[in-house]
């Protein structure tokens, strides 16, 4: 019997449309039968991209991958209250909140209220879909363990971390998947990974380099930022919206370029005596190719998350 083929899901973040596509990409793979036809162990993702990826790895964990579609469209649909129904709406409030804040009294308000409140409701939302106790008490036991990596930066130390499965914890999905902006930093209080976390992808989004020690054959990457734009920024909320793109595909080129220098290792000879660790790695990604405006993280309509889970959905046939 041919052994089959070795994968790991990798999931960028870029708000509520990110893990809305990402939502809509595991749904194809397992109404395809992907997880049948390929031995998909393995899971990376940053910011909300970590949230769809500990569902996956929690699913998998438990043996129930044929669940994970419905729990990531309640995940994602969870705040599709509609409060910002659509970019224009999101970058008014990012301007109000911009302006509110030169008042002490209001950001004083914002951090002392606001920010903890939201912090609560992001907590909430996770161990709903994310059930942290039972999955590390089922990895203490587990036979075999399905892989994780989840990608943060510590703000105080500078160090990019990649959180394995070993540190899977509602801290560590905290520090990678919460929007310091909105819900403020996570600090890890004691242990290896000690320290002050903004939201990861400003570290690594998603990590992929960390990927290979995994012995996987190939990453499938979803990717939400768009490398091109047909379109010049001519807003100042579209320029900051296409800096924040440019440096987070930064990241990426930057993993998959060591990637590449492996495989051209290994297939030299250099890296002969590590062949029992690493073997080549294809990275078949998938793109982002719809134009979604500026700001368009932060929209939470119904119609806008469906539309995006849709796309995902469509999308993930380049993978099959």
């Amino acid at each position: 019997m041919n052994k089959k083929v070795r994968v790991a899901l990798a999931f960028q973040g870029g708000g509520f449309p990110a893990g809305a596509v990402a939502a809509g990409v595991v749904r194809r793979l397992v109404e395809r039968g992907a997880f049948d036809d390929y031995d998909i162990d393995v899971f990376s993702g940053t910011s909300s991209g970590a949230l769809v990826a500990a569902v996956c790895w929690g699913h998998k964990l438990q043996g129930t991958i044929a669940e994970a579609p419905e729990t990531l469209r309640n995940q994602w649909l969870h705040f599709a209250w509609g409060l910002v129904p659509g970019a224009q709406a999101a970058r008014t409030e990012q301007l109000f909140d911009s302006v509110a804040r030169l008042n002490p009294l209001y950001g004083a308000y914002s951090e002392n209220i606001v920010v903890p409140f939201l912090r609560y409701l992001m907590k909430e939302w996770v161990l709903t879909y994310v059930p942290v106790d039972e999955l590390v008490s089922l990895r203490e036991r587990a036979e075999h363990l399905p892989g994780l990596a989840l990608g943060a930066a510590d703000v105080q130390t500078g160090e990019v971390k990649v959180f394995s499965e070993r540190d899977f914890s509602l801290e560590t999905l905290l520090a990678s998947g919460s929007l310091d902006e909105i819900n403020g930093l996570t600090r890890i209080e004691a242990g290896p990974n000690q320290g002050v976390y903004c939201d990861g992808a400003w570290g690594t989004n998603p990590p992929l380099s960390a990927l290979i020690g995994y012995g996987i054959d190939e990453i499938w990457f979803v990717q939400h930022v768009p490398k091109r734009r047909d379109e010049l920024p001519q807003s100042p909320a579209e320029r900051k919206d296409r800096k924040d793109e440019l440096w987070q595909n930064a990241l990426v080129e930057r993993e998959l370029h060591f990637i590449a220098k492996v495989n051209e290792w290994l297939a030299s000879g250099q890296l002969a005596n590590a062949a029992g660790t690493y073997r080549p790695v294809t990275v078949k990604t998938l793109p982002m190719l719809k134009e979604l405006p500026a700001c368009s993280a932060f929209v939470n309509s119904p119609s806008f998350i469906e539309e995006m889970m849709d796309y995902g959905y469509r999308q993930a046939g380049v993978f099959l």
